[in-house]
C-alpha cells in the first residue's frame, strides 16, 4: 500500500544533486555520523556510479525546487581473507536519509527497494548494511554471519542480501574499500 502523501520521482543522482544529497544526509544524521565505523567505508570512497538514488516531490506534473525529500547511496566495499586478498566485491548500503518533514511515509523503503533492483540489475554479488534488523528483513536481507568490518560494530545489525543470481557460498572475510 502507498502511504505517499503526494507524488514522487526517483532518479539516480546527478552531479547536480550531490550537494543536496549530502546537505539533507546531515540534516538527518548531523555530525555523529562521522564517528561510526559506517563511515570508514564511506570516507576517501565514491558511490558507484550510477547507484545512488534521490527522491523529490512532484507539484503539476514538476519536480519541487525546495530541495530533496529522500537519499540513498550506494558503495563499492570488498571482502578479503586474512592475507587482503580480495575474496568477493558488494555494495554498502546507506546512508539512507529522509527529510523530517517527509518520514513515515514510505520514502525509505521506495529508495531502498530501486537501490537493491539496480544493484542486481548491475550483477552486484550482494549488498551490505548495517541497520535494524526487524525493518531490514522485509526486503530481505539477513544476518551477515562471518563479516567483519574496519571499527566496532554491533553485529547483531550488520545484515547482508545476495543477489538471487549469485550461487556460491556466503562470503566471509574482513570487509573493507
Amino acid at each position: 500500500m502507498d502511504t505517499y502523501p503526494f507524488e514522487r520521482l526517483i532518479t539516480v543522482e546527478g552531479a547536480a544533486d550531490r550537494d543536496a544529497a549530502e546537505a539533507l544526509v546531515n540534516r538527518v544524521f548531523g555530525p555523529g555520523r562521522y564517528i561510526k565505523t559506517a563511515e570508514r567505508l564511506r570516507e576517501n570512497n565514491a558511490p558507484i556510479d550510477g547507484l545512488s538514488f534521490v527522491m523529490r516531490q512532484i507539484t503539476r506534473g514538476k519536480a519541487r525546487e525546495q530541495g530533496l525529500t529522500g537519499s540513498v547511496r550506494l558503495w563499492p566495499i570488498k571482502v578479503y581473507d586474512p592475507e587482503h586478498e580480495p575474496l568477493g566485491e558488494l555494495a554498502f548500503l546507506g546512508p539512507i536519509a529522509v527529510d523530517p518533514d517527509h518520514q513515515n511515509h514510505g520514502i525509505g523503503r521506495a529508495l531502498i527497494e530501486v537501490a537493491i533492483r539496480a544493484a542486481f540489475a548491475r550483477g552486484v554479488t550482494g549488498i551490505l548494511l548495517v541497520g535494524t534488523p526487524a525493518y531490514f528483513e522485509k526486503f530481505g536481507f539477513v544476518r551477515a554471519e562471518g563479516l567483519t568490518l574496519p571499527g566496532p560494530v554491533d553485529y547483531r545489525r550488520l545484515m547482508i542480501r545476495y543477489n538471487d543470481a549469485y550461487t556460491g557460498e556466503p562470503l566471509t572475510g574482513a570487509v573493507d574499500k
